[in-house]
């Protein structure tokens, strides 16, 4: 839609305005001496004769008119003129809303012209900025569930070590199959502590930008199939089956191989621990359209609709106060930001039957 300029309506008002208050003049000069002329002729006709035989009659008389003019000339541009700064007002007004902090506005478009456009930005700007503050205190909330996560999931392998470590420096075991024993779930402890830094640090790496991408032409089953090899004593010890399915053996991406294969195993690894109670954990590769579309499935537990709305938020972890599982809440979150790396994208869907993550990646 084609706009107009102020300007140009500003000057079109001024000509409109002084065509206007010529007709208004000249009528109400036509009707006064129409009137005087029918109603008392004595006066018209003095009139009428020292405006023939007096020239600064007659000047006084044109220069009257002239200030008519102007004067009607004034009060119909300011009217003409009200409405733009009547606008000017209302849009002054939200500006002082928003700058005092109240990001509920929406300033009508009455224009084609610069102020249109400026009421347009102005409901642009500020919810950009609502949507920037809401965001903020995302982030602030995701900050302090990380506190809250990480001071948990650090703690707790870290209290066992001091633990079974001042077991030892106090001597208190029997035998050195109990202090081994000792040092064993030290151990245990350690890794899942390292793990839970590891992942942490891994994932700060990806949101801040800092990892380079280094794509090549990759086959998405044989990728698949090696992120799921890696699982097989996981698998066994939860007596669950996977199954691969693919309709295109040669489907290939382009993509770095190392990223993709931890985004993988991200989903792996929560499948198993969340979907332990189903048999099978099936993945079907195939493709839609332009895309590379891979379906990850296990048949456990469901996730309720509103932890499906908060999956893949940084932190978030679905938990039920009687089965706590361990983590960090940070590994899907992980999964999202290596797919849009790629240009892809992830979903999920559950139900009683099943819960489905579908990743779709760009086909090379």
């Amino acid at each position: 839609m084609k706009s107009s300029s102020i300007k140009y309506n500003i000057l079109i008002n001024f000509f409109i305005s002084a065509i206007l208050s010529i007709i208004v003049t000249l009528l109400m000069i036509f009707s006064i001496i129409l009137g005087v002329h029918i109603l008392i002729p004595r006066i018209y006709m003095k009139f009428i004769d020292a405006y023939n035989t007096s020239s600064c009659f007659m000047l006084s008389f044109i220069i009257g008119i002239f200030m008519l003019f102007i004067l009607f000339m004034c009060l119909i541009f300011i009217k003409r003129m009200n409405k733009i700064t009547n606008y000017i007002e209302e849009i002054s007004q939200n500006v002082n809303r928003v700058a005092n902090g109240e990001l509920e506005i929406n300033i009508p478009v009455k224009a084609k012209n610069e102020l249109g456009i400026l009421a347009s930005d102005i409901n642009k700007m500020a919810y950009s900025i609502k949507e920037l503050m809401n965001k903020e205190r995302q982030w602030e909330k995701q900050k302090n569930n990380l506190i809250t996560n990480l001071s948990h999931d650090l703690r707790t392998p870290l209290t066992s070590i001091l633990g079974f470590l001042e077991l030892i420096a106090n001597k208190k075991y029997k035998n050195d199959d109990e202090l081994n024993h000792y040092c064993e779930v030290s151990l245990s402890k350690a890794k899942e502590l390292k793990s839970s830094v590891d992942q942490l640090f891994e994932f700060t790496k990806i949101s801040n930008g800092d990892v380079k991408v280094n794509k090549s032409n990759i086959y998405l089953q044989q990728l698949i199939e090696q992120a799921t090899m890696g699982f097989i004593p996981a698998f066994e010890s939860n007596d669950m089956e996977y199954r691969i399915f693919s309709r295109d053996m040669h489907l290939m991406i382009n993509g770095d191989a190392i990223l993709l294969v931890r985004a993988f195993e991200n989903i792996i690894s929560n499948s198993i621990k969340y979907g332990s109670d189903g048999r099978y954990f099936d993945i079907n590769i195939e493709k839609e359209n332009d895309m590379a579309a891979v379906s990850f499935i296990n048949y456990g537990e469901i996730i309720e609709e509103e932890n499906l709305k908060n999956l893949f938020k940084r932190l978030y972890r679905v938990e039920k106060t009687c089965d706590k599982k361990e983590g960090t809440g940070i590994g899907l979150a992980i999964v999202e930001a290596i797919v849009e790396l790629h240009g892809g994208n992830i979903e999920v869907t559950s139900s009683k039957r099943k819960t489905e993550f579908k990743i779709k990646l760009p086909i090379n």
